[in-house]
């Protein structure tokens, strides 16, 4: 495989095709989740509990006698385009929320639809706020990630600099989330977004958001056309 991959040649938050590696490093992250899931108030006897701990701080002594490989190496070359298929997984596939890599990860699924991003998540009970619910932070944290995804509509890349949200519904645990998000409107250095969250068709989030370019202004994508209401 070709070793020109670049940090902004890739769609926020899609997951590339795995290699061998990250084939296992996937299964072993899917493994952990359900772990994380199942032990949460989980009734099983103490001498299982006792063994499994046992189990895990083996695992855990292991993977302490590897290194990692370093992070600003992998970066530098994503910046120069000159980044390895691996250098790509290494990058994304653990984010916190979409990395298919990640124990933490629900995992989010994120894909763009035309000129709005869509995305689903399922999350058990590690996400619970209010019992039966998900917790408020983490709706915040899920909504910051659908809604910088506008970015691959546009030239320019940056960092939130607002994040608005109305809490309309309690976000119900164990139950698919439908996103949506939309671009408002460029303004210089500005991006305004929109974020909707929906349960069974209800309406239960609301957020209003502003992207700022790390380097000059956003311009739109080629195949991303300006809407009237669009134009700052």
């Amino acid at each position: 495989m070709s070793d020109h991959y670049g940090l902004f040649t890739h769609r926020i938050a899609e997951p590339h095709e795995p290699n061998e590696e990250y084939r296992v490093r996937r299964a072993l992250a899917a493994s952990l989740r359900e772990i994380q899931d199942r032990l949460v108030r989980l009734d099983a006897p103490q001498a299982m509990l006792e063994q499994w701990a046992a189990q895990m701080a083996t695992v855990a002594e292991q993977v302490r006698d590897y290194p990692r490989r370093g992070q600003s190496a992998i970066f530098q070359r994503l910046y120069l385009e000159q980044g390895s298929h691996r250098d790509v997984l290494d990058a994304f596939d653990h984010e916190i929320m979409t990395g298919l890599s990640s124990s933490l990860a629900p995992p989010l699924s994120l894909w763009l639809d035309g000129d709005v991003v869509r995305g689903r998540a399922n999350l058990g009970l590690p996400w619970q706020g209010p019992p039966g619910r998900v917790h408020g932070g983490v709706v915040a944290l899920m909504l910051d990630i659908l809604m910088a995804k506008t970015q691959d509509m546009v030239e320019g890349i940056g960092m939130t600099g607002t994040l608005n949200i109305r809490y309309q519904a309690g976000t119900p645990l164990k139950t698919d989330i439908d996103m949506e998000a939309r671009i408002q409107r460029l303004d210089g250095r500005k991006l305004f977004v929109e974020g909707l969250f929906f349960v069974g068709g209800e309406q239960v989030v609301r957020a209003e958001g502003v992207w700022i370019c790390a380097r000059g202004d956003y311009r739109w994508r080629e195949g991303f056309p300006l809407r009237q209401q669009e134009v700052s």
